[in-house]
C-alpha cells in the first residue's frame, strides 16, 4: 500500500449551513453587518515554560518580525497575527503558504517554547460593518466600545454562553471570532439571529 504523504484540505466547520446572501432586515445604507469566514489559516498555540518568555518572544521576532503581546492585546507583523490569550500563551496565525508552525518551532523549540497545531480545531469568523459592536453587545458583557476595546484588543470571554476570543482588527467595525470547531454552527446562529435587526450579509 502506497504511503500517504498529504492530508485532505480542511474543511469549514460551517460549509453545511453557509448560504452567501443578504439576510434580516437591512437599513437604507444596506447590510449593517458582513460575516465573512476566515479560511486558510494555520492556528499555532504557543506556550513558553517557565522563565523562558523573553528568550522565547525574541526568537519569534527574529524569526516572524512580529512582537508578542501583552496580557489582552493582539498584535501584527507582515503575514502574521499573534494573540495573548492566557499568561505565556499566545495564538499565532499564519496563512497555509507561510510555513508558520515549521518556522516557529526551529525558532522557539530551542529558547524554551512549545507548540500545538489549533487550525483543526479552531473556526474563526470576522464581522465587519457599522452595527458590530451592537450584533456582539447582545451576547457579551465586555463594553466594546473603542475607548474600552482599542484597536488590537484582545479577550478571553462568553459570547452568546460560549467559549471565545474576540480580537478587535483594524477601524472601529471590525472582530474577528474565534470559536472551538464543535461549537461553530451555534455561534454562527446566534451571531446571524443578533444581526438580523441590522441586516446581515454572509460573504
Amino acid at each position: 500500500m502506497a504511503e500517504i504523504t498529504t492530508l485532505p484540505p480542511r474543511r469549514s466547520a460551517l460549509d453545511a449551513v453557509w448560504i452567501p446572501g443578504d439576510y434580516g432586515i437591512p437599513g437604507p445604507s444596506g447590510p449593517g453587518v458582513t460575516f465573512t469566514r476566515r479560511l486558510g489559516l494555520i492556528a499555532i498555540q504557543l506556550d513558553s515554560r517557565r522563565d523562558t518568555a523573553a528568550a522565547v518572544a525574541r526568537a519569534v521576532s527574529d524569526s516572524l518580525g512580529i512582537a508578542l503581546p501583552d496580557p489582552g492585546h493582539a498584535s501584527s507583523g507582515g503575514e502574521f497575527r499573534a494573540i495573548w490569550i492566557g499568561p505565556e500563551r499566545w495564538m499565532l496565525l499564519g496563512g497555509d503558504g507561510t510555513e508558520l508552525e515549521a518556522r516557529l518551532r526551529a525558532a522557539v523549540e530551542p529558547a524554551g517554547g512549545s507548540l500545538v497545531d489549533q487550525g483543526h480545531g479552531r473556526a474563526i469568523l470576522r464581522l465587519s460593518g457599522p452595527r458590530v459592536r451592537e450584533t456582539l453587545a447582545k451576547g457579551t458583557g465586555i463594553d466594546l466600545h473603542p475607548r474600552a476595546f482599542a484597536e488590537n484588543a484582545a479577550a478571553q470571554t462568553g459570547l452568546f454562553h460560549l467559549s471565545v476570543t474576540i480580537d478587535r482588527r483594524r477601524g472601529t467595525g471590525t472582530f474577528d471570532i474565534h470559536a472551538m470547531r464543535g461549537f461553530a454552527q451555534s455561534l454562527h446562529e446566534s451571531l446571524c439571529e443578533a444581526a438580523a435587526e441590522f441586516g446581515y450579509r454572509l460573504v
